[in-house]
């Protein structure tokens, strides 16, 4: 049959479009929309539990380069499950397919016995007694972890540890064990090696890393041993650390970042290049490099072995900017406690501390209602103190009178009485005042030969004083002996060294700490600016401190009250360097305060040139 004619087609009436055309335009359509909607919707509008920001993000993303970031090696760790999990995992891995060995109560006895730490269940009544400070509860979400965590540690150490020095020169590899040193130098003063130790422990659990210290920091001659079963200690005989005598050993940051900048992917660099990955030291002068704290060189850092800190600076507040660790950290630290709670269940004071510890407090402390602890640092010495001395001391007296923290002599208030409970044995002219404290170790029972009467009396304030130089102990003791105050309150004034000048060893490593604790056990705390000393006390004490004025100027008020727990990262970098941190989420040039909200600058009265986590009272957390 002859084909018709053209004119002879089905015509297609106005207003009316083929199935085809009607196709083509829907798609058309839906390309469009999808388009602008991926220009005005994140990522993160998808993932409604994860926080815009955290490391999720840039690793689905196609980078300005137009090359897809590669997405993690691992599933990100989000919060307190996945972290565990991970750290079971590294477990696993480390076992290498043989079964787990148990940790019996006999061997947890046998290592406890040889590892003695008394502190363990002793300080935290300490802290839980004051009446005047909210008492912080253990964090449930880091106990369960750091349990993990010493999982981990025990395996790898029980399956390395006595061959880690070779293993680390010959460059063999451990399968499922990473570590990672803290390495602080001999010189520093103890805020400056527990305060970074306590950050690289942090930055270890969430890479499942093992910490190891050196000797030559002192701390495992100090703190007590942290990881039940296991041990802390590395190289004993300093063939690879520290790393100032064995930098050859270790590749530099420097040229950590080099031959990452000669490539365009860091993970396929990874992959061609791990000799050079196996020992990394990823900090420069006491604190980590600028590119630490981006994402794709902790990526990379995955990759490593070995890495080593040589920190002396606090650097804890800004692993909270990491955007790979922000979430977790976030989930496990909502009040950003973070410090306090590490301190309190890792850096715990040897028992040589604790007997002087305990021994200041039944003495001093105890017996008081108040205590007050003030720590006086005159950083430039002999030569500060002579010039500040005298004004110091009358700031600290302002300060404390006009907050209402000590008795003002020159304005006299009514008698304070407070009840306390007497305990008279009967048939015996003995009585003892306990001052409504219970002992360390015993509980508030009484026998039934003794009768517990309650009296008014006035109260009793303690006063701690820590400093090299004797003149605010002596100014104050003076003071109220010449001047009882009137309104009756009973002061004590208790300073335990004056050493002059500051001395570094074991033996000063262990009577710092255990005046570090000692203050942290006040119920107001005063401390100098600039100081780590004061800023360790803090911490373990979780107290918002008064930071005294040192600064030479009338007009200014004589002490400004801290803003929150966490001590201040002294001298760090405001803000991000990560050039290879791709998609709109690169935060390069941007200040760490400006994305992480809960990062603050310290108070300028402290260290106008530092950054601290603002701490939230658990009650104000939603």
């Amino acid at each position: 049959m002859a084909r018709k004619p053209l004119s002879m087609a089905k015509k297609v009436l106005p207003g009316r479009i083929s199935c085809c055309a009607a196709f083509t335009l829907v798609s058309a359509l839906g390309l469009v929309s999808f388009l602008l909607l991926c220009t005005f919707v994140s990522v993160g509008d998808y993932i409604p539990h994860v926080q815009l920001g955290t490391s999720i993000y840039p690793h689905f993303l196609i980078g300005e380069d137009g090359l897809l970031d590669e997405p993690f090696p691992e599933a990100p760790i989000l919060d307190a499950p996945s972290l565990i999990e991970a750290i079971q995992k590294a477990t696993t891995e480390a076992l290498n397919g043989e079964p787990e060995v148990e940790f019996s109560e006999a061997e947890r006895k046998e290592w406890q016995e040889k590892n003695k730490c008394s502190s363990r269940v002793g300080l935290e009544p300490l802290y839980k007694r004051r009446k005047f400070v909210r008492h912080v509860e253990r964090n449930a979400k880091w106990d369960a972890i750091f349990q993990e965590y010493t999982k981990l540690h025990r395996t790898c150490i029980q399956k390395y540890g006595d061959d880690l020095t070779n293993i680390f020169l010959s460059k063999n590899s451990t399968p499922g064990c990473k570590f990672v040193v803290a390495g602080g130098p001999w010189w520093a003063g103890l805020g400056n090696k527990i305060l970074p130790t306590v950050a690289v422990l942090l930055y270890a659990v969430l890479t499942q890393r093992v910490l190891l210290v050196t000797r030559a920091s002192l701390l495992p001659e100090v703190i007590c041993e942290p990881f039940e079963g296991s041990s802390w200690r590395v190289d004993p005989g300093e063939r690879f650390t520290p790393v100032e005598a064995h930098d050859n050993l270790w590749t530099s940051p420097v040229k950590f970042e080099q031959e990452l900048d000669s490539v365009s992917t860091g993970l396929n660099w990874a992959y061609h290049h791990k000799s050079s990955l196996f020992a990394v030291r990823v900090a420069g002068w006491c604190q980590p490099v600028k590119r630490f704290f981006c994402d794709r060189e902790q990526r990379i850092y995955t990759k490593v072995p070995w890495q080593y800190f040589t920190s002396c600076l606090y650097f804890l507040p800004k692993l909270f900017a990491i955007p790979m660790f922000r979430t977790v950290l976030e989930d496990i630290f909502p009040d950003r406690m973070a410090v306090t709670h590490l301190v309190r269940s890792t850096m715990l004071p040897s028992d040589t501390v604790w007997k002087r510890v305990l021994q200041t407090n039944r003495m001093y402390l105890e017996p008081a209602d108040r205590r007050v602890g003030i720590q006086i640092r005159y950083r430039d010495g002999e030569k500060q103190f002579n010039q500040l001395h005298t004004t110091i001391n009358t700031k600290f007296m302002q300060c404390a009178w006009k907050n209402g923290i000590l008795p003002d002599v020159n304005n006299p208030k009514p008698t304070t009485l407070v009840q306390s409970r007497v305990s008279t044995t009967v048939g015996s002219r003995n009585v003892v005042d306990d001052v409504d404290n219970q002992a360390i170790n015993n509980s508030s029972t009484t026998n039934s030969n003794t009768a517990v009467s309650h009296e008014l009396r006035p109260a009793a304030i303690s006063i701690l004083v820590t400093s090299l130089f004797p003149d605010l102990h002596d100014h104050l003791t003076d003071l109220y002996n010449r001047n009882p105050p009137l309104s009756g309150e009973v002061i004590g004034v208790v300073q335990l060294t004056r050493s002059s000048v500051q001395g570094s060893g074991v033996e000063e490593d262990n009577q710092a700490l255990a005046e570090v604790i000692s203050l942290s056990l006040s119920d107001h705390l005063f401390v100098s600016p600039l100081s780590t000393f004061g800023g360790l006390a803090q911490a373990y004490g979780a107290l918002t401190p008064w930071f005294l004025e040192f600064r030479d100027n009338s007009n200014l008020y004589p002490c400004t009250r801290g803003h929150t727990v966490d001590p201040c990262y002294q001298d760090p970098d405001f803000s991000y360097f990560c050039p290879h941190d791709r998609s709109k989420f690169n935060f390069t040039g941007r200040n760490f305060t400006d994305i992480v909200p809960y990062i603050q600058k310290c108070p300028s009265i402290d260290t106008p040139n530092g950054l601290q986590l603002v701490t939230t009272p658990l009650e104000d957390i939603v």
